[in-house]
């Protein structure tokens, strides 16, 4: 299947792609490596697009505004025109928001112990007012808000933060991912863990998990050692794959898994139905980021480039795609047919 010829939308964004944002009303928020960021309309038009301080790590729209984090900053955008920005300490990180507070990450990288030596989490109110903010040890790796305010931690106490208290699921290895699930968290760890918060440890992968993304069958685990492993909520094994280096991870439409990878030559899509069949494969620059939302799925790539795909659009052209080969079977089985004749 030729995965651009059935993209909905194609966009280049002038800088490698470092965030990407599917908004509710379809609209594409893309930020960079050297800090743009753009915002196109649900039909792929540009609305506006500016320059923030270094890197988007996060994007995070909160009713007519976009957050950022950006470089050490956190940042307000409204309709393309900065409103606030505060410099954290050390670089910011994730965003959510919580209970109608902006909640914020930061960490301080140490070069010489090769290592995050402390983190914040700063909260702020929708005008840029600092609330508080709480210093800590351990770098988060992975935020989320439902009822409670999660924060999954790094070394050394590990375990996780629910709404300001320390959790220690007694596994002790640093928190590497999370996902917030249909019905429940599933949070990954560097020893291969899975755990189902509150109190359940799901499965042992062979490998640290990279990211973790769920489907309305299961979920689906990337390892460090490039292996995908899909399970049903159970943890019942449903299929798994070994690839390249998986960079980025979503699954669309329901239940088709799109993976973006790298083998340090070049990067790739793949794409998997429910069962695990690659249904189809792609050569592409190197993935940076990617994410779906109901109907579309979209992947952020090294040199700039933005790829939607649209459910209606993708079926479509993957069922042309069907017919012509079986039309081209059928005539290669007629010239057979007639040659032995």
């Amino acid at each position: 299947m030729d995965l651009t010829q059935s993209a909905w939308m194609v966009r280049d964004l002038g800088q490698a792609i470092s965030a990407l944002h599917i908004c509710e009303d379809y609209s594409i928020i893309a930020g960079g490596w050297d800090g743009k960021l753009s915002h196109w309309d649900s039909e792929g038009k540009l609305i506006w697009s500016m320059d923030c301080e270094d890197r988007i790590e996060s994007i995070m729209p909160l009713d007519d505004k976009v957050i950022v984090t950006s470089g050490l900053h956190i940042v307000c955008v409204k309709n393309g025109n900065q409103i606030w920005s505060h410099a954290l300490e050390g670089s910011a990180d994730l965003l959510v928001n919580h209970e109608g507070q902006i909640i914020a990450s930061s960490s301080v990288y140490d070069i010489e112990h090769e290592d995050f030596m402390e983190s914040g989490i700063w909260k702020f109110d929708i005008e840029g007012n600092l609330i508080e903010v709480e210093r800590i040890d351990e770098r988060p790796w992975f935020m989320c808000s439902s009822n409670e305010l999660i924060i999954g931690l790094g070394r050394p106490k590990c375990g996780i933060l629910v709404d300001g208290e320390h959790v220690d699921p007694d596994i002790n290895s640093p928190v590497t991912c999370g996902v917030n699930g249909r019905e429940n968290l599933l949070l990954g760890h560097a020893d291969g863990t899975i755990l189902l918060y509150p109190d359940k440890q799901l499965t042992r992968e062979e490998s640290s998990i990279e990211s973790i993304v769920v489907a309305d069958y299961g979920f689906v685990s990337a390892l460090e050692n490039g292996n995908l492993v899909a399970r049903k909520p159970n943890s019942e094994l449903i299929w798994e794959s070994k690839t390249d280096q998986i960079i980025t991870q979503c699954v669309g439409f329901s239940s088709i898994h799109w993976a973006g990878t790298w083998n340090e030559i070049e990067g790739s899509i793949e794409i998997r139905s429910q069962g695990g069949e690659l249904i189809g494969s792609q050569k592409y620059p190197k993935p940076r980021v990617s994410m779906s939302y109901q109907e579309r799925v979209g992947f952020g790539f090294e040199d700039g480039q933005i790829i939607v795909w649209e459910k209606d659009l993708f079926d479509r052209r993957k069922t042309q795609e069907k017919v012509e080969v079986d039309e081209r079977k059928s005539a290669l089985a007629a010239r057979l047919r007639s040659l032995r004749k």
